[in-house]
């Protein structure tokens, strides 16, 4: 005689697998309009700026040294927004088993200048002084779009959710091949709980902030781009409270010469 059959048993395999392929093609949608919407985003931005540096060129032929200063105020910012719409992009690569990083020689000043201009505009908006030290002149092999990135996401957050408080920037080597970033804000800090959580996708650097814009996405990627070069980060109270976020470079990530880093 044959045993009775449970439906639902029956159909668990079944209703599990289409479950699974179902939520694969989600993700696949996900990531296919993301990058479309950052490619239609970035392609209009593109050609504002290519007509905000003509205007500058004809601002420098009439000598008006203000005015090409705004000017080029305007560009950086447009350039801030273009890099907005390449996060977007990076979502989707950052998703993929292996990323491939574009290594190039960078300088460390360099990069820390470069966040430190960019976000001087929002620290004072926000009322926080903006401060960078950089000892020595290291230079390290990266990819110089992330790593720009890991560093301009740190500082926005530290300024964004620091109330107002001083936020620091400091970069050392770290013999024999290592170079960390440290980003410090003297505000109401992060509690252990969500120092736990922050770099998972979606969660937010505060979720109880008055500031509810954005997916959480920023520390996520953060993170990714880390793993990618090979490195580390690490979120802890300051010495005297606020927040710390220390990331750790190897100099030279690429491994074998191929460039490309495996992201669990």
């Amino acid at each position: 005689m044959r045993a009775p059959t449970n439906p639902a048993s029956a159909g668990g395999v079944g209703n599990t697998d289409t479950a699974l392929q179902q939520a694969h093609e989600a993700i696949r949608a996900r990531d296919d309009f993301i990058a479309i919407a950052a490619h239609e985003l970035r392609s209009p931005m593109n050609a504002l700026a290519l007509q905000v540096a003509a205007v500058e060129r004809m601002a420098q032929r009439g000598s008006d040294a203000q005015l090409v200063s705004e000017i080029q105020r305007i560009g950086r910012t447009l350039d801030r927004y273009v890099r907005r719409a390449t996060v977007l992009l990076d979502v989707t690569r950052l998703n993929t088993e292996h990323v491939q990083l574009a290594a190039m020689p960078v300088r460390v000043r360099d990069v820390v200048d470069s966040v430190i201009e960019a976000h001087a505009d929002e620290a004072a908006f926000h009322g926080a002084t903006l401060s960078a030290e950089v000892e020595g002149d290291p230079v390290g092999r990266w990819d110089p779009h992330m790593v720009e990135e890991i560093l301009a996401n740190l500082v926005g957050n530290a300024i964004k959710y620091g109330h107002g408080a001083p936020v620091a920037v400091r970069a050392r080597a770290m013999p024999p091949d290592h170079v960390a970033f440290e980003v410090k804000d003297d505000g109401p800090g992060i509690d252990e709980v969500q120092r736990r959580r922050i770099f998972e996708k979606f969660e937010r650097v505060v979720s109880s902030s008055v500031y509810r814009s954005g997916f959480g996405l920023g520390l996520w990627i953060v993170g990714r781009m880390v793993l990618a070069h090979a490195g580390a980060i690490e979120v802890g109270p300051g010495p005297s409270g606020g927040t710390v976020f220390t990331v750790t470079l190897p100099l030279d990530p690429v491994r074998s010469g191929d460039g490309e880093q495996e992201c669990p």
